[in-house]
C-alpha cells in the first residue's frame, strides 16, 4: 500500500502547492513558461523586423527614375536603373522593328547595397533577388530575367502607336517591390531625328556679339522624319549656363528658348546668342537642343558644341602706374689722378610690367626716344645706354598688345631713375697756377631726394579768373632752393621763386569730377657755391 500512498502523495502533491511533486511540476512549468516568452518575443521581433523592411520596400516602390525617356531608340539603351525619388515609372520609345532579345531596361535594389539601412544585417542584404513579369495584355512581348534586365520576346509591330505599361516585382524574402515601366511602340519611319551630318558640327561666337547673333558653322536646324512631321517643338535641354543661347524661329524671326514650328519640311530654327558672351569668362559651351512633337512623346535630341572665340577688347595694364628705380655708380680714377664716378653701361635699372586679359603677349616701348635709357620690347626691363648728366630722370613707357589691330595701355607707366654715387666719394680738383700748385679736396656727397607732404589749399571759381594771378606762394626752406612744375598743367605754372601762378582761367565744370588740380613741384637746391 505504500507505493500507492507514495503515489498518492505525488498526485497530491502535484496538485497542491507545498508537495515535492508539486515543487516539480511548478518548476517544470516555469521552464516552460520562459520557453514560451521567449518565443513569443523571438516572434515578436521577427515580425516588427519583417513590418519595418515591407515599409520601407513600400517607399522604395514609389521612388523610380527614368532611365531613358530621351528620343527614339537612344531612349532605350539598356542603362542600369539608378534609384531617384522624383519619378515613379520609367518611360521609354521603342521603334516598331526592335528585334526580340533586345534589352530595354536593367533594375537594380539600392537598398540592399552597402549604403542602405540594413546593409549591416548579413541576413538579408546577402540574399539574392528575384524579379518577374506581372500578366497583363503586354507581358506576352517582353520579358524579365533573374537580373532585373527586361527584354523583348516577340516582335513589336502589333503595338504600335499604343502605350504599354510593364509591372516588374522585386522579391527578398522578406519584401516586394514594384517598378513600372512605361513603354511606346512607333513606326520608325514617324520617329524625329536630326541630319547626321550635324555629329562633328562645331560652333563659333565671337566674344561681345550683341543678343540673336547666331552662331557661325551651325546649319539651320532641322528635326523630321521620313514620313515627315506635321509639328516640331524644339527647346533647349542643357548646357545653357547662364541662359547665354536661344532658338530662332527661321519663319518669323521669333527668339526664345522653345520654339515651335508648324512646317518643320521648309522651316526650323537657327542657335543665336542670347546676350554678349565673354570669353575670358567662358570660352566652350555644349548646348543640348531636344525636337518633341506635339504630345512630346517622339523625341530627338542633338549636343553642339560652341567655342566663343577671342576678340582684342582689352588694353594692356600697368600693375601701378609708377615706378621707381635706383642705380649706383662705381668709382673711377681719370688719367689726371682724379677720383669720380662712372656708370656701366648697359646696367639693369629696373622692370615695369602690364598683363593683357586677354591673354596676349605684351611689348614695351618709351614714348620719348633718351639717350640715357633704353627699354627691351619684350620683357620690360630698363638698361642704362650712356653716361647720366643728371641726378634723376623721368622716363615714360608704353605697353601694348601683339595682335592686329593692337591696342596700347591707356595710360603710360611714369618711372623715375635717380643715380647716386658711392658715399663718400673724395674728389681732387687742381688748379694750376704760373708759380704754384694747389688742390682742394671735397667730398661729393650722395644725391637724395625726398618728398615733401601734400600741401592742399582750397580756392574758389573767381580766385582763378585772372591769368597770371598768384594765388599762393611755396614755401622756401633755404635760400638756394629753386622750384619747377614737373608735368605740364593746363590750369597753373610754377615760377622758379616758388610763385604758383594761373595759366588758364579757371572753369569749375572742366576740372573733372573731383573739382580738383593736382601738380607736383621738383624742389632744387643749388647747394653752396652754385652747386
Amino acid at each position: 500500500m505504500r507505493p500507492v500512498g507514495m503515489a498518492t502523495r505525488a498526485e497530491g502533491g502535484g496538485e497542491g502547492d507545498g508537495g515535492p511533486g508539486g515543487a516539480a511540476r511548478n518548476r517544470r512549468s516555469g521552464a516552460t513558461a520562459k520557453r514560451v516568452s521567449v518565443s513569443v518575443l523571438a516572434i515578436y521581433l521577427v515580425l516588427v523586423f519583417s513590418l519595418s523592411v515591407a515599409h520601407v520596400s513600400g517607399k522604395h516602390h514609389h521612388h523610380h527614375q527614368s532611365g531613358g525617356g530621351g528620343g527614339g531608340v537612344a531612349g532605350a539603351n539598356g542603362q542600369e536603373f539608378k534609384f531617384d525619388p522624383t519619378n515613379s515609372f520609367i518611360s521609354l520609345v521603342l521603334p516598331h522593328d526592335t528585334y526580340p532579345g533586345y534589352s530595354i531596361q536593367k533594375f537594380t535594389a539600392n537598398f540592399t547595397g552597402p549604403n542602405s539601412p540594413f546593409s549591416s544585417i548579413s541576413s538579408y542584404s546577402s540574399k539574392p533577388l528575384n524579379y518577374r513579369l506581372l500578366e497583363t495584355d503586354y507581358s506576352k512581348y517582353f520579358t524579365v530575367l533573374e537580373d532585373g534586365l527586361v527584354m523583348t520576346t516577340a516582335d513589336l509591330s502589333p503595338l504600335v502607336n499604343r502605350p504599354v505599361k510593364l509591372v516588374v516585382l522585386e522579391e527578398t524574402p522578406n519584401s516586394t517591390a514594384t517598378h513600372q515601366l512605361q513603354l511606346y511602340v512607333m513606326n520608325r519611319k514617324d520617329m524625329l531625328h536630326f541630319p547626321t551630318m550635324l555629329t562633328d558640327t562645331v560652333g563659333q561666337l565671337s566674344e561681345n556679339k550683341e543678343a540673336g547673333t547666331r552662331v557661325r558653322d551651325i546649319p539651320l536646324l532641322q528635326a523630321n522624319s521620313a514620313r515627315g512631321a506635321k509639328t516640331v517643338i524644339y527647346s533647349l535641354v542643357g548646357g545653357n549656363e547662364g541662359d547665354a543661347f536661344a532658338l530662332e524661329d527661321s519663319s518669323t524671326g521669333t527668339i526664345g528658348s522653345t520654339v515651335r514650328i508648324d512646317d518643320p519640311r521648309k522651316h526650323g530654327v537657327w542657335l543665336v546668342s542670347a546676350r554678349p558672351l565673354d570669353r575670358e569668362h567662358r570660352e566652350q559651351y555644349t548646348v543640348a537642343i531636344e525636337a518633341t512633337d506635339a504630345k512630346r512623346i517622339n523625341k530627338a535630341e542633338i549636343r553642339l558644341p560652341v567655342h566663343v572665340t577671342d576678340v582684342n577688347d582689352n588694353r594692356p595694364v600697368f600693375g601701378k602706374p609708377d615706378y621707381r628705380f635706383t642705380v649706383t655708380g662705381v668709382k673711377a680714377t681719370t688719367p689726371a689722378g682724379n677720383e669720380t664716378v662712372t656708370w656701366e653701361r648697359f646696367t639693369s635699372l629696373g622692370r615695369v610690367e602690364a598683363k593683357d586679359a586677354d591673354g596676349d603677349k605684351v611689348a614695351y616701348r618709351l614714348t620719348s626716344p633718351s639717350n640715357t635709357v633704353v627699354i627691351v620690347p619684350q620683357t620690360g626691363e630698363l638698361l642704362l645706354a650712356g653716361e647720366p648728366d643728371v641726378p634723376e630722370l623721368f622716363v615714360d613707357v608704353e605697353a601694348h598688345d601683339l595682335r592686329t589691330p593692337s591696342l596700347k595701355s591707356e595710360q603710360p607707366a611714369r618711372v623715375l631713375i635717380e643715380f647716386v654715387a658711392p658715399d663718400p666719394l673724395p674728389v681732387i680738383v687742381q688748379h694750376m697756377g704760373h708759380e704754384y700748385q694747389h688742390s682742394h679736396r671735397r667730398d661729393k656727397r650722395r644725391v637724395t631726394r625726398a618728398v615733401r607732404p601734400t600741401k592742399r589749399i582750397e580756392f574758389t571759381e573767381a580766385d582763378g579768373d585772372t591769368e597770371g594771378r598768384n594765388v599762393f606762394q611755396l614755401e622756401k626752406e633755404t635760400d638756394r632752393e629753386t622750384f619747377k612744375i614737373r608735368d605740364e598743367n593746363p590750369w597753373v605754372t610754377v615760377e622758379t621763386n616758388g610763385a604758383v601762378r594761373v595759366k588758364k582761367k579757371w572753369d569749375y565744370e572742366e576740372l573733372g569730377p573731383e573739382k580738383t588740380i593736382d601738380f607736383w613741384v621738383i624742389i632744387t637746391n643749388q647747394g653752396h657755391n652754385g652747386e
